[in-house]
């Protein structure tokens, strides 16, 4: 009872604490009916940033970090070029907070306690002629590494987008202030025809 009673304390450790956003698209912008989802469409490219979309390892990443997924399709014939030393995320404080690099968020992840060293497992045991179920226990895990590899290869690309290619990754920030309710994602892009910074405004559901 104790094991089972640990579990269910650490899965729902595992479901909390993320904050949640929600899209604020421009009158010329088109979101989807979720409100986490808003696409830019420009004269050569198409750019689409997503709320809500890691669902990848570690699931406790959004508890420390807003991850923003980016999708860009070069639709010209030049390169696009998303500037990520410019990016940045403004709250309705009129305060800056700096893009996190995946290598950044890596060591700081495992400098710190959002791993924990251990992950549900399940035991057999063998009394009769065929193995039986008999509960939920905790397995113990030594690899955090291999937990984190996807914050680094799903980030997104900084190298230029090729004409008529896309690209899409993860971009990170650390969690806003208690006291921020609204958050602008400014991406300053490359395009042949002009350099621009898109905006992309949030609201913060707590």
């Amino acid at each position: 009872m104790a094991r089972r009673s640990l579990l269910v304390a650490f899965l729902l450790l595992q479901a909390c604490g993320a904050t949640r956003l929600r899209a604020l698209p421009d009158p010329a912008d088109q979101p989807d009916q979720g409100q986490q989802t808003i696409t830019t469409r420009l004269d050569d490219a198409t750019v689409t940033v997503e709320v809500e979309a890691w669902r990848h390892r570690p699931r406790r990443l959004a508890d420390d970090y807003l991850p923003f997924r980016v999708v860009i399709v070069n639709q010209s014939r030049g390169p696009v070029i998303l500037h990520l030393a410019k990016v940045s995320l403004l709250d309705d404080h009129a305060r800056a907070h700096r893009l996190h690099d995946p290598e950044e968020v890596v060591s700081l992840m495992l400098g710190g306690s959002s791993l924990l060293p251990f992950v549900p497992s399940i035991g057999f045991e063998a009394t009769g002629p065929e193995p039986t179920i008999f509960g939920l226990e905790l397995g113990f895990h030594f690899n955090p590494e291999a937990d984190l590899r996807d914050i680094r290869q799903l980030a997104f690309p900084r190298k230029p987008i090729p004409p008529g290619e896309r690209a899409e990754g993860f971009i990170y920030f650390p969690k806003p202030p208690r006291d921020a309710c609204r958050l602008t994602l400014l991406l300053p892009l490359d395009t042949p025809s002009r350099q621009q910074e898109l905006s992309f405004s949030y609201a913060i559901d707590r």
